[in-house]
């Protein structure tokens, strides 16, 4: 039971859009729009755009949803006292009630993922609202059942309801907000269910106390029936362009795989030993089924779960992140109210109270990550900050005693809900950013339930740990001629039973339960640290808008002629850091290669084209100084919003030298690309330096000259939306000059003046002029022979410093 009741509080924060706030790059110009459908589930290629006043209809009948759906799981297993005492009958064991918790987990779990490919195929709406309903009849139901095995089936029904709400809440919500301004959303969903953890199992304790434990259930369907109102009337329905065959025998595989997962994690260690036949068959049952999964998905046309999901780094890195931060969670939710009660006396409100901390924590975390990834549009540094804030908080609660006080465990509390808090949004935002549109509800759900397979397992872990410390501490502790065996399990200990014991046997148990529990946090620190070695694998990938447009969003001006009538598509180009890039040409050309658009981007980076219908085509992005770009285009009946991505706008900046290190000013500097072509140029100034601006990112030559100096030439790679350094030594470029003479001092004309290097080679040769001077040009440093025919020659060694300027005049020995 310890998985059934702490997994169902991982449930993802969805994303909710935004009802007017603008985009990044800020409002638009006014400008004339062409008509806009209004709005639709969101399926690939089909985003919704919905007015303002409708968004907010639609955002808050699905966060209502959301709520319903964590709500009556926690308020169920809180009230299971109450509801195993009213129905239970002489001939049903203890075991019986738990399935009314394990029921809607089950139901829940194994039909997630299978809604969530629904919704791809067939549409959003349609499924949410089927969804919906089964739940609202579920909950009826079960506040109506006269029997356990009525409530255990009609909690099973509800439950499946439950899997849709969360699976379909999230995708709508992904549908109706660019990735770009959903951070701040899915922190205040996140907010909103950290609040309802803490409300649920208040809830669960209050209801069954002061009114019925019936209302537990019944307290939904009025709620329930809001929300179907709501999203009925605010979103319009439209179907997919193309639907395909669901993967019948993937669903089953996947059903059957988690409800053996959920029942060994459940039962292990609980209702039957870790070594039992029950526990072991299951386990068996598990791997098969799994097995099989596999082997079907490979060859399914439209898998439940594209095993390529996995193998992307950013699904697989989030669901191992998520696992970790969801065990965590359900490690301080689950432990932490029956410690307070058993090792502090707190009631059962009181207890719940002093779960505030957490909660309040992982509101003001989730709030503050989601508008500063709202903001900045990055995510990957929130679930690195928050696992090494997690790893902190764990290790503190695990040094929790019964006389630790309430303002030290309050903070603790809080540092960990912290940590929690600034993880779980940025993982969903994340997988959708990943996730290819068709596949976006997908991936979603996938995800979820990764999370809650995955914390059922280390909530199983976990339980075991704890009943084996829990079993050490007792035996040390019980009085003679006292059983082990007659005191209760970890998880079925309650505060009414403690009582119920001697005071011997109680003092013993309650001292070991205060002692192990918190000491069982310490497994959970290395596998945070894990959690947060995984966190460093997210890749950044900028947060850009496949398929959903934001509500009511007016469209940017264009340039002169861009075609207005048709279906609208629109966005932003940017670099790859989110700026925007002003006065890009865009082109839209379709399947023939014909050009049916033609637009500009704004000095917002705002554009807005348009397409004469339904179909496939290709934009073409190109801006001077940046690398072209060709983005597929999948347009359907309602307005397309997609950011394009440049790269390129890169800078060459360095200095031109000696060897020395002296700078040579006024040098031309050229750059040329791989077919020779000059793409940029600029001379040096006084301190040599120079800067070569709006390059491609790609490979380039840079050359340098400069008077008295030989030119030099290097490759160099320029990367893109950042500044590349580059320097260049000029060498040698020395220069030579002279006077050839007779003994009187009379310039010879016509002398022969030969200059050989070190090693005797010849250099140069030339021949004075009427005034017998000479010059030897671009010289390297070093060592040179000057010789002047003459009777008899005349041969001079000399040095040449590089870069400088030598004068040498030579006396022939003879008169003409």
């Amino acid at each position: 039971m310890p998985a059934a009741q702490g997994v169902a509080q991982q449930a993802a924060a969805p994303a909710a859009p935004d009802p007017g706030t603008p985009g990044p790059a800020g409002p638009t110009p006014e400008a004339s729009t062409p008509d806009v459908p209004e709005a639709a589930d969101g399926t690939d290629g089909e985003p919704a755009t919905l007015s303002p006043a409708r968004v907010r209809v639609v955002f808050f009948g699905l966060v209502l949803t959301a709520l319903l759906a964590v709500l009556e799981q926690l308020v169920a297993a809180t009230a299971l006292p109450a509801i195993s005492g009213a129905l239970q009958g002489p001939d049903t064991g203890p075991g019986r009630a738990a399935w009314v918790v394990t029921a809607y987990l089950l139901g829940a779990v194994v039909t997630l993922p299978v809604y969530g490919k629904l919704g791809d195929l067939y549409g959003r709406k349609g499924v949410f609202q089927f969804t919906l309903v089964v739940f609202v009849v579920g909950s009826a139901l079960a506040g109506w059942s006269r029997t356990m095995d009525q409530l255990i089936a009609f909690r099973a029904l509800q439950g499946v309801g439950a899997g849709g709400l969360l699976a379909g809440a999230q995708a709508i919500t992904a549908d109706l907000v660019p990735d770009r301004r959903r951070g701040r959303f899915l922190g205040l969903i996140g907010a909103a269910l950290a609040l309802a953890s803490l409300a649920g199992p208040l809830l669960g304790g209050l209801l069954p106390e002061h009114v019925s434990w019936r209302w537990c259930f019944w307290a939904a369907v009025p709620l329930g029936l809001v929300a179907l109102l709501l999203v009925g009337a605010a979103l319009t329905r439209l179907k997919p362009a193309a639907r395909g065959r669901p993967d019948v025998l993937g669903a089953l595989l996947l059903a059957a795989a988690s409800t053996f997962l959920v029942l060994l994690t459940s039962w292990g260690g609980t209702e039957y030993a870790w070594n039992s036949r029950v526990v072991l068959g299951l386990a068996c049952g598990a791997a098969g089924t799994i097995l099989l999964f596999v082997v079907v998905e490979n060859y399914a046309p439209e898998p439940i779960v594209p095993l390529r999901l996995f193998r992307d780094p950013t699904f697989a890195a989030g669901g191992l992140v998520g696992i970790a931060t969801g065990v965590a969670l359900f490690a301080v939710a689950a432990c932490l109210p029956p410690f307070f009660q058993l090792a502090g006396g707190a009631d059962a409100t009181e207890a719940g109270l002093l779960m505030l901390p957490m909660a309040g924590g992982l509101v003001v975390a989730c709030l503050l990550s989601g508008h500063l990834m709202g903001r900045t549009g990055r995510y990957t540094v929130h679930p690195v900050l928050g696992g090494a804030v997690c790893v902190v908080g764990m290790w503190l609660l695990s040094r929790l005693e019964p006389d630790t006080p309430r303002l030290t465990h309050s903070v603790w509390q809080a540092v960990l809900g912290v940590g929690i808090g600034l993880v779980l949004p940025a993982l969903v935002l994340a997988v959708q950013n990943a996730a290819p549109p068709a596949a976006l509800g997908t991936a979603t759900s996938a995800h979820i339930h990764v999370r809650w397979i995955g914390g059922c397992v280390g909530a199983a872990g976990l339980g075991a740990l704890f009943a084996h410390r829990l079993d050490r501490a007792v035996a040390a502790r019980l009085p003679d001629g006292a059983a082990a065996a007659e005191l209760p399990g970890p998880w079925s200990v309650t505060p009414r039973l403690v009582a119920a014991m001697p005071p011997a046997l109680r003092d013993a148990y309650t001292e070991a339960y205060a002692e192990a529990m918190p000491r069982t946090f310490l497994h959970l620190v290395p596998v945070l640290g894990l959690g947060l070695l995984i966190a460093f694998f997210l890749k950044e990938k900028p947060l850009v808008t496949h398929n959903a447009p934001t509500a009511a969003v007016p469209p940017p001006r264009t340039a002169p002629g861009a075609v207005r009538s048709g279906v609208p598509v629109c966005g932003t180009v940017q670099h790859p850091d989110g700026t925007c890039v002003p006065r890009a040409a865009l082109t839209l050309i379709d399947v023939r290669g014909q050009q049916v658009g033609r637009g500009a981007s704004g000095e917002d980076g705002r554009y807005a084209l348009s397409v004469p219908g339904a179909g496939s085509y290709v934009m073409i992005a190109a801006a001077g100084g940046h690398q072209p770009q060709a983005v597929p285009v999948t347009v359907g009946d309602r307005p397309v919003e997609i950011d394009v991505v440049l790269g390129g706008a890169g800078r060459l900046a360095g200095t031109v030298h000696t060897a020395d290190g002296t700078p040579v000013r006024d040098a031309a500097v050229a750059l040329t690309d791989v077919r020779g072509e000059v793409v940029a140029s600029a001379r040096t100034g006084r301190d040599g330096g120079y800067v070569l601006t709006a390059l491609v990112a790609g490979e380039y030559t840079l050359a340098a000259s400069a008077p008295a100096f030989r030119p030099a030439a290097l490759p160099v790679t320029v990367q893109a939306a950042r500044e590349t350094r580059q320097d260049v030594e000029l060498a040698g470029g020395a220069m030579l000059r002279g006077t050839v003479r007779a003994p009187g001092g009379r310039p010879v004309e016509d002398a022969r003046v030969t200059l050989l290097d070190a090693a005797g080679n010849v250099v140069d040769t030339l021949t004075t002029g009427p005034d017998g001077t000479f010059r030897f040009v671009d010289l390297s440093s070093g060592e040179y022979t000057v010789i002047a025919a003459g009777y008899p020659p005349v041969a001079t060694v000399l040095q040449v410093a590089g870069g400088g300027r030598t004068e040498r005049n030579l006396r022939l020995g003879h008169e003409d």
